[in-house]
Formats: C-alpha cells, structure tokens, sequence
C-alpha cells in the first residue's frame, strides 16, 4: 500500500513555466554568443597562418608522430556552435535539464529559473573549453618541440573540476527549493 501511494506522487509532474530572463541572463547569452563569435574568428585567423601541415598527433613525451591538415581547427568552432546552440535550446525549455525529476508547484518558477541559469553558465564554460582547445591547437603547431603536456592536462582537469562544481552548486540549491514546505 506504502508503495502505491509513493508511486503516484511521483507520477504527478509540474511542467515548467516560462520565465522571462533576467538582464543578467541575457548578459550570460550575449557571453556565449560573443565567445562563439571570437571562437570563429580565431579558428579562420589561425587556418589561413596555418602551414600546409601540422602536428596532429604525439607521443608520451610530446613530440609529434603524425601531421595534418589544419583545417581541424575549424572543427573547434563547429563543435563549440553544436554545443552552444543545444545550450540555448536547453535553456529555453527546462525540460531537457533534469537535475530534479519532480518540481513542486509552489517551487516550479525559482526552480525552472535555476536551471536555465545553469543551462547559460555551462554553455559559457564550454564556449571557454572550446577556445582552450583552439588555443592549445596553436600552441601545439608553434611550440610542438618544446610542448608542456601538464599545462594541457591541468586545463582539461580544471575545467572538467569547474562544470561539476557549477553542476553541483545549482543541484543542491534546486535541492534547497524542493525542501521547502
């Protein structure tokens, strides 16, 4: 009997509701838009000073093994604009995040706003990430006898350490609504 009644409260659903973006939204999606942009222009900066070849692929000790075309850096930008393109579909409707399963109805407005402002903040993080990578693609064609390996490791591992700390952080404050009575 305990069972059944669980069960249907977690069958009964609250949608999420549109809430408008706040000016500080809107800045976030003009940082994302703006990072997509520059992510662009860089990618065809470096693919036109690019030499005909480049390192693409290295040992242990960071000496090339492989070279290749340039033109991946412009699969940076391709892959940085999916992203950011899903990001801002994903901030517009709060269905497709499902940090919580269930909202309350007295809750479902602060808690669909926490989720688009998470939404915006992973999309900038991964606008930045994109650029990282683009930047160490350089790096890489400039500097490949000498490359610092533990600078590119490092950055992946902060940047992967900062999603989740964004992540958890918005987690436990959408907790903090849903504990409310």
């Amino acid at each position: 009997r305990r069972k059944q009644k669980i069960m249907k409260t977690r069958s009964r659903t609250v949608k999420p509701v549109y809430v408008p973006p706040t000016r500080f939204d809107r800045v976030l999606d003009l940082v994302a838009l703006f990072l997509i942009v520059l992510l662009w222009v860089l990618a065809i900066c470096f693919f036109i000073d690019a030499p005909d070849v480049i390192p693409t692929r290295f040992d242990a000790a960071g000496h090339p093994t492989e070279w290749g075309s340039p033109a991946i850096y412009l699969l940076i930008p391709v892959f940085g604009s999916i992203y950011g393109f899903i990001m801002i579909a994903v901030a517009s409707i709060t269905q497709f995040v499902s940090i919580s399963d269930v909202l309350k109805e007295k809750t479902v407005i602060a808690e669909s706003a926490l989720k688009k402002r998470c939404s915006r903040w992973l999309n900038i993080m991964g606008q930045l990430m994109s650029l990282f990578l683009l930047l160490v693609l350089v790096y890489i064609q400039h500097e490949s006898l000498r490359m610092n390996i533990s600078f590119i490791v490092t950055g992946i591992f902060g940047y992967i350490a900062l999603m989740l700390g964004v992540i958890i952080y918005y987690t436990i404050r959408i907790s903090r609504l849903k504990n409310l009575k």
